[in-house]
């Protein structure tokens, strides 16, 4: 089967939109769907989003045919969060769809100025995809979970892209003031000792370096920051370089612009509550940019210390190769780079590790000791129904805004609770305003008490979840029910298989 041109499939079908012919545009597109992987489909959906976005957005669109309509309705959600797709989705992708995939992320999360920018020829744009990913992880040295992408077309309007799979978003709680004072630890800015001061609940573990942030809410502890959603300019700019634990001068690095920041109200998110997260629940949460939150690089080693106190980094040697792509056209200054958060979804099959991968198959039980639990969880029967309500009387406290396709978010809150391994959901909170972002755009599930760093929690884009069906939450629901009560099983007969087996004497 020949390759897919997704830009060309794109525009084929958003002409169809523009010119009205809704249904011949749906039949098109679906038709083009077909056998194509969902990376594939995502990009060529959100693609078609973009550049029929007025079309989509024109009251009486759907149409009432019921194949059509909720064709319609994908495409209107489809420039939410995207999915974060995994690295063997993405490895066998020719250089043209490698663009085209992460091109169309660009195109819907980011700003006009990204958007010409990725038409321009030889200009790079930079991509960040973030998992949400609590500060104090790994004794508050961070996680390089996130992924930056390098996307451009060359002087002959090549498309190409490159993926950088280790890099981090998000700020470390080393260098949070949360994390107290001996009376010897230094704020980074000035210099001076900080007042000693107990660690607060959920830092007990956390490694300290200089303290970092801005004490927004007035509690006389300062509070680390993120760059938000949305598109930044950034410059040329130095950052210290390090060689065995000691600065050696300075390198290459990136910082927002002048105009950047002049532009960047409330671009800025803090985690002012010290749970480690940033949500509606940290007071004074919202704030300006300015010009600290660069890209830089990270520790390599084995340490794999993101050294990041708000900064965008990148794990060691790769940011060698990132820097020399981002500089590949010397006559370019200036980078337009695009963050988005990424949304929930359900893994490809190919990512979801088997129980007894690599083992020889055990057998099953048979099929009538499997008894399947009802399939709504809405049934007070079902092994879901509890969580079920749980969540469905916290979407009825968050107000009437969330209350048109209840049924369906509720479904899909509960597909992403589960996923996530959240076995109740205490609170349910939306995401802050920012520059970028509606109230409400996002909805975060928080198991345990929101101000503590130990609760667990799950996000999800509104929109999306709004309008998954809800048949398709209940296909992923029973799906990850299945995976439990396999594992389950095979568990007990590798129990059985240990305790059958004669003990060994040693000495």
């Amino acid at each position: 089967m020949p390759e897919l041109d997704i830009d060309a499939s794109a525009r084929e079908v958003a002409d169809l939109l523009n010119q009205g012919q809704i249904r011949q545009a749906a039949e098109r597109l679906e038709t083009l769907r077909q056998n194509q992987a969902l990376v594939v489909q995502e990009s060529l959906d959100r693609l078609v989003a973009v550049r029929a976005r007025d079309r989509l957005t024109a009251p009486g669109v759907i149409a009432a045919d019921e194949r059509v309509g909720p064709i319609v309705e994908r495409l209107r959600t489809a420039t939410a969060s995207p999915r974060f797709p995994a690295e063997t989705e993405t490895r066998d992708l020719s250089q043209a769809q490698l663009h085209d995939v992460y091109g169309s992320m660009v195109a819907s999360r980011g700003n006009q100025a990204a958007r010409d920018s990725l038409d321009t020829n030889n200009e790079r744009v930079i991509l960040g995809l973030r998992n949400e990913t609590q500060t104090t992880v790994r004794h508050g040295v961070g996680a390089y979970d996130d992924r930056l992408v390098v996307v451009w077309k060359d002087h002959l309007g090549v498309r190409h892209a490159r993926e950088f799979n280790e890099a981090n978003t998000e700020p470390s709680a080393q260098y949070d003031h949360h994390a107290g004072s001996d009376g010897t630890r230094r704020y980074a800015e000035g210099g001076q000792n900080a007042p000693p001061l107990e660690r607060s609940l959920g830092y007990e573990q956390v490694s300290r370096r200089k303290i970092e942030g801005e004490d927004v809410n007035r509690d006389g502890v300062r509070d680390l920051g993120r760059l938000g959603e949305g598109t930044t300019e950034m410059l040329a700019t130095t950052h210290p370089a390090y060689a065995r634990g000691r600065q050696n001068g300075t390198e290459f690095a990136l910082r927002p612009s002048p105009e950047a920041v002049t532009d960047g109200t409330r671009r800025v998110q803090r985690d002012s509550n010290a749970d480690g997260w940033f949500t509606a629940a940290d007071v004074n949460g919202v704030q300006d940019l300015n010009n600290t939150f660069k890209i830089h690089r990270g520790s390599g080693g084995e340490s794999r210390n993101t050294d990041s106190a708000g900064c965008q980094t990148i794990r060691g040697g790769q940011y060698d190769e990132f820097i020399a792509e981002v500089r590949r056209n010397p006559q370019q200054d200036r980078w337009q780079y695009v963050l988005t958060s990424v949304g929930a979804g359900q893994q490809p099959q190919q990512e979801r590790a088997l129980p007894n991968e690599g083992q020889p198959p055990l057998p099953q039980p048979p099929e009538a000791a499997r008894p399947l639990p009802p399939r709504r969880p809405d049934d007070p029967e079902h092994t879901d129904h509890g969580l079920h309500r749980q969540i469905q009387d916290r979407v009825g406290a968050l107000g009437p805004g969330f209350h048109e396709n209840r049924e369906q978010l509720s479904m899909s809150l509960l597909a992403e609770a589960k996923a996530r391994g959240l076995s109740q959901v205490d609170h349910l909170f939306p995401n802050h305003a920012t520059a970028t972002l509606k109230p409400g755009e996002h909805l975060f599930l928080v198991q345990g008490r929101p101000n503590d760093p130990a609760a667990q929690r799950a996000m999800v884009n509104t929109a999306a979840a709004s309008n998954t069906p809800v048949e398709e939450s209940l296909s992923r629901i029973e799906s990850l029910n299945q995976a439990v009560a396999s594992t389950t099983v095979i568990d007990q007969q590798n129990r059985n298989v240990t305790q059958d087996t004669p003990s060994i004497r040693l000495g």
